[in-house]
């Protein structure tokens, strides 16, 4: 799980105008995080427009520059997507199990998804019943080709 950690937990956020890191340190169980480090650096204009990467090298330049400056050693990092090319709903189903809603939700996505199915990375979390014959569940979605673009610089930057 991500939050129950004992080593520090890096989180990026790669914004239309800057690149931003956190390092937060647990405290220790169940008593929270304290952040660490913050960097940011700005990024020149248009290299990124609505969430599309248009230029990857200042990308990578000034994510190596936030992680030098706060000091970041961590290889591993927590980065959130948004824009266009994420979908995230609240959706009601009829009550399944868990083994069975994992079965059928591209099915159940595909009504709720304006992409292609073979063209997003589909994730989905269990609200809770909203009555005994219907359960409420979020549902996410994003482009393979955003994700890809994003791991990529930060794979490139290290």
């Amino acid at each position: 799980m991500l939050f129950s950690r004992s080593k520090p937990l890096v989180g990026l956020d790669i914004g239309t105008s800057s690149i931003k890191a956190a390092v937060l340190k647990p405290r220790g169980k169940g008593r929270g995080f304290t952040l660490q480090n913050l960097a940011m650096e700005p990024l020149p204009p248009e290299v990124i427009v609505e969430g599309a990467i248009m230029d990857s090298g200042p990308v990578i330049e000034a994510i190596n520059r936030v992680c030098e400056a706060g000091r970041i050693r961590q290889t591993e990092v927590a980065v959130a997507l948004s824009g266009n090319s994420v979908i995230v709903k609240r959706v009601s189903i009829p009550s399944m199990s868990d083994e069975e809603l994992a079965e059928s939700i591209h099915w159940e996505a595909e009504q709720y998804i304006p992409f292609d199915i073979e063209d997003v990375n589909i994730d989905y979390q269990v609200l809770g019943d909203s009555d005994g014959d219907q359960m409420d569940v979020l549902l996410v979605a994003v482009k393979k080709d955003k994700v890809n673009d994003y791991t990529s610089v930060i794979s490139q930057a290290g």
